[in-house]
């Protein structure tokens, strides 16, 4: 079955797993957002409907920042990750292609603590741009589990790109979910679950919609869609990856969100 969403909200029941269906979602707000949750024997999501983020002042971006911090927090407990536990943030995506930037962009922001830091108190984070096993030969979800194996991490903080499957999606909603994801699971060419059940330890995944198929956009079914995105991607891939590192610094080691 083609998956046209990475997006757990919407995909359909065709395109479920058992262990990955959920009740209708639950609406809610969160800083002022509109959101919506809900809870499934795999797990749980939460969606943030932020609109065009990058285009409004600079004090709705702040606010957005907090209320990805917070749902970060409220996951971390659930989880039962205690706060001195290392994370490991792995960026995923091509930082070549602005469409696929958004977790290497991201994992370059995050306050990565060294050694001298660890020592002064600081909560070890580790940040890491897996790039695409294309270039480095290594599948992504290998690279990661190799990475929290060597680090002792007690979390895993993923960062990707996804594929929305309504074109009002494009750009306007962050995800965070505990149930792990697949990168290129909806670009056909899936390569590896990075979850829970395949890691040493938790999962946590964040992303936004910033690819669409072609056909969703027309109506038309067909075997080789294209996959298009917005003319101002860069801008709002920039926007979001500030947003969210600036949500993880200060979920993980106090560093302001401002």
């Amino acid at each position: 079955m083609t998956r046209k969403s990475d997006l757990f909200i919407e995909r359909g029941e065709e395109e479920e797993s058992a262990s990955l269906r959920f009740p209708s979602p639950k609406k809610t707000w969160i800083e002022g957002f509109d959101a919506s949750f809900a809870q499934g024997e795999a797990g749980g999501y939460h969606s943030v409907f932020c609109g065009e983020i990058w285009r409004a002042p600079p004090d709705e971006s702040r606010r957005l920042s907090r209320a990805i911090r917070s749902l970060i927090s409220g996951y971390r407990r659930k989880m039962g990750v205690p706060p001195e536990s290392a994370v490991l943030v792995a960026g995923i995506g091509n930082e070549a292609a602005s469409a696929d930037s958004l977790g290497p962009r991201t994992a370059a922001r995050v306050l990565a603590t060294p050694e001298d830091l660890r020592a002064a108190g600081l909560p070890p984070v580790y940040a890491v741009r897996t790039g695409i096993p294309g270039e480095t030969g290594i599948g992504t979800h290998r690279h990661i589990r190799a990475l929290a194996d060597e680090t002792g991490s007690g979390l895993i903080v993923t960062v990707d790109s996804l594929t929305a499957r309504s074109g009002e999606r494009l750009g306007t909603v962050v995800q965070i979910t505990d149930c792990g994801i697949t990168p290129g699971s909806a670009l056909g060419h899936a390569a590896g679950e990075i979850s829970r059940r395949t890691m040493p330890c938790p999962v946590l995944s964040l992303g936004v919609p910033t690819v669409i198929r072609s056909d969703v956009l027309t109506g038309e079914e067909t075997d080789k869609p294209m996959f298009v995105t917005r003319a101002d991607t860069d801008a709002m891939v920039t926007c979001y990856a500030n947003v969210i590192a600036a949500a993880l610094n200060e979920a993980f080691t106090g560093n302001s969100a401002d």
